[in-house]
């Protein structure tokens, strides 16, 4: 995640300097047949109970899927052919959103330390990170953006 440029990572004494920054707590996701997934527990330093949800409301659609993929296929014009359906898997979805650059330092976290190290560090998203509230509802509305970019 660092390497891709996602995050940044601080010595802690560098990272105290940033205004409004909150500190969490990482954890892992174990994924079947996949890589772990990295997590952010943002409810420890109450970045979750503290967040305005700005995202629209309407985004989540995750449970709707079916009703809208069959309500488009019921209402195409067939003069245009017939109706493709195309299932895109993003590789890390959530990490093709970039931050606005005043919320990355609310979103920090404790990185893990190595035996032996001098001093902690912090890591800092500069995109969606796992585990915030306005995470989901945000890649939500990007993906559906792009869907009607590419529809139209």
């Amino acid at each position: 995640m660092i390497n891709k440029g996602q995050w940044v990572v601080l010595p802690v004494s560098e990272a105290l300097k940033l205004p409004g920054l909150r500190i969490s707590s990482p954890g892992v996701v174990p994924q079947r047949d996949r890589r772990p997934r990295w997590i952010v527990d943002y409810s420890w330093s109450s970045v979750n109970d503290e967040t305005i949800r700005l995202a629209p409301a309407d985004a989540m659609q995750f449970g709707n899927c079916l009703d809208r993929v069959l309500r488009e296929i019921l209402l195409a014009d067939l003069k245009y052919g017939p109706v493709l359906l195309n299932k895109t898997d993003l590789s890390d979805g959530f990490y093709r959103v970039c931050l606005n650059p005043d919320d990355i330092p609310k979103l920090g976290v404790i990185y893990p330390s190595r035996p032996g190290q001098d001093e902690a560090l912090v890591a800092l998203p500069l995109v969606l990170p796992m585990g915030w509230a306005e995470s989901p509802p945000y890649f939500c509305a990007a993906t559906e953006t792009v869907a009607d970019v590419a529809n139209t």
